[in-house]
């Protein structure tokens, strides 16, 4: 068998999601006697016995204990361990926290979401606190009170650090050439976008190249490849050892994230191969990176990161593998396409929106990567303290911005796209046929693209003029969309309303609000103009009146309005 491990993956993922709506409890001493059993079987009966192993522990690790579902409204005590890296944003942060003790003596052990705007929280920090927050749908959510939070970093050890990268942080800007080099190699370097303004954003989502930003298996082999560089004078062994010792170490660093630990497994395993000679199969290292990873967090199934990491590397590994026989221009171009053709997907499917330039653009811009993380190496070397060097990196993130700049100019960037799961799946099952099909390399690519094609066509939005209302804990939010014309309508940030934005293919969009200082820069940039009201207001031949519950005139026609998750089509 080629790909053993294609099929246990795939069979733990259907345990996963079979699981995801069951709920089942399996005792993990279930799965373990059936492994033993499969001692008893030989050949291919032995390997499908492992398998009904394999399903039962996905049903085993996927478990999730329910919560009933309660307001905590008076400010209630949590201590807890913060046991994810903590997602940055322009004001707070927002991490997973496992109870030591709290008021809820029904939360102890269990983890919790919790939002804070505290300093000097990171993973493994001890926090105790006072704070609000709601269970809903088994998941506990809490905001901290200002002034009632001690932070405790006494016994984490990975405290020194995170204060280490936070300095190397507070160097880089000292030296840098300008805040937007700061801000795209802060992303780059360390894994820190809270940085990253939306305008900084803008060209690199527009172009399909968000994805060189967010660090991920290019970075990782770039690392690579620039400490292999750098460690020349070191034989093949030393250096491979150093590099293995380095790499974990950068995941870390960079904070864990899904696409950075894939990659560095990935390079361990190669390593490790290399060390004791071994033939390694790029495809089964990728099945059983992808195994380890949904065994340990089976929630990361659901996500993007995780989708997009391990079906862009499947692009990759299967466009190298068509593409072997031409040269490495050619086969630069056909590892780009076929990445784009994995990914491209599950970006419509979350995000709406699709730009073609990516095919070309990536690995161009892909190229300027090269000498900016290896100077980044040298940088984390000096802390980030000689003027010449830092500035000398940034020159490269000066040029690679400017050449992400230059293909959004040329406007290929296309939403109103929103395709259904099954429409996704039918595409990757054509695909992969596709690729398993004993054709011509060349037949292959045109099958494809015009697979896509049909895949885009298929996945177009369905763009009559409605009404979305949804549901919020005082008063909705309102989006409407028509003849091309957005209008949202909210008094705080309601972030998903960009990606309607996107999936109904807005030319023009108006913020329409009362209270415009409770929005920030990055989110007002989305839309071409912001209307203050005070009641009601009107544009364009849309009325909506402030009333107790919402009350729009649309062409005439009346429409009043509740609290709750609706769309309302106006033909």
């Amino acid at each position: 068998m080629i790909y053993p491990w294609l099929f246990t993956l795939i069979t733990f993922v259907l345990g996963i999601l079979l699981n995801q709506k069951l709920n089942l409890s399996v005792s993990l001493v279930v799965p373990i006697l059936v492994f033993l059993l499969s001692v008893v079987f030989k050949g291919y009966l032995r390997y499908v016995v492992l398998n009904v192993g394999v399903f039962l522990l996905a049903f085993s690790v996927s478990y999730k204990e329910k919560i009933d579902s309660f307001e905590i409204k008076n400010p209630s005590f949590f201590e807890c361990r913060v046991v994810s890296f903590p997602n940055e944003y322009k004001t707070s942060k927002s991490f997973d926290c496992k109870v030591i003790s709290s008021d809820y003596q029904q939360l102890k052990g269990k983890s919790i979401k919790v939002y804070s705007k505290e300093e000097d929280i990171y993973f493994f920090t001890r926090l105790a606190f006072f704070g609000k927050g709601k269970v809903e749908d088994g998941e506990v959510k809490v905001s901290t009170i200002k002034n009632f939070v001690i932070v405790d970093n006494s016994d984490n050890p990975f405290y020194s650090f995170f204060k280490l990268k936070d300095n190397l942080i507070k160097n880089y800007g000292l030296h840098r050439l300008n805040n937007e080099t700061f801000a795209t190699g802060t992303a780059l370097i360390f894994g820190e976008k809270k940085y990253l303004d939306y305008s900084i954003y803008k060209p690199f989502l527009e172009t399909g190249l968000a994805h060189l930003i967010a660090i991920s298996g290019s970075h990782i082999a770039i690392l690579f490849f620039s400490l292999n560089f750098i460690l020349f004078f070191l034989n093949e062994r030393v250096r491979y050892s150093v590099i293995a010792f380095v790499l974990p170490f950068y995941a870390v660093f960079t904070g864990f994230g899904i696409p950075v630990v894939r990659s560095v497994f990935m390079a361990l395993f190669f390593i490790f191969s290399k060390f004791f000679y071994l033939k390694s199969n790029s495809l089964n290292i990728l099945f059983f990176t992808a195994f380890v990873f949904l065994l340990i967090s089976p929630d990361s199934l659901f996500s993007v990161s995780f989708q997009l990491s391990f079906m862009a590397v499947l692009g990759i590994i299967l466009g190298i593998e068509v593409f072997k026989d031409y040269n490495n221009f050619v086969k630069l171009l056909g590892v780009s396409l076929f990445a784009t053709l994995f990914t491209a997907p599950i970006v419509l499917y979350y995000f709406y929106n699709f730009s073609p330039t990516g095919i070309i653009a990536t690995p161009i811009a892909s190229l300027l990567l090269y000498p900016l993380l290896t100077l980044s190496v040298f940088n984390i070397f000096t802390g980030f303290n000689v003027d010449f060097l830092v500035k000398f990196m940034d020159f490269f993130g000066m040029v690679f911005i400017e050449v992400v700049k230059f293909f959004s100019s040329l406007g290929f960037y296309y939403t109103g796209f929103s395709p259904s799961l099954w429409v996704v799946g039918l595409y990757f099952v054509v695909i992969l046929t596709v690729f398993l099909l004993k054709i011509r390399p060349v037949e292959k690519v045109l099958v494809s693209c015009f697979a896509f094609v049909v895949f885009l066509f298929l996945s177009k939005s369905d763009l009559r003029p409605k009404i979305y209302t949804i549901k919020t804990k005082v008063y909705p939010v309102v989006f409407v969309a028509r003849e091309g014309k957005c209008y949202l309508f909210t008094d705080f940030e309601y972030r998903m309303a960009l990606n309607l934005l996107r999936k109904e293919g807005c030319r023009v969009s108006y913020l329409l609000t009362e209270n415009t200082e409770k929005f920030s820069d990055d989110f007002v940039l989305n839309f071409d103009r912001i209307i203050t009201y005070t009641y009601q207001v009107n544009v364009d031949d849309v009325r909506f009146k402030k009333w107790v519950e919402p009350y729009l005139v649309i062409n005439g026609r009346e429409y009043f309005l509740k609290n709750d998750d609706r769309v309302i089509f106006l033909d």
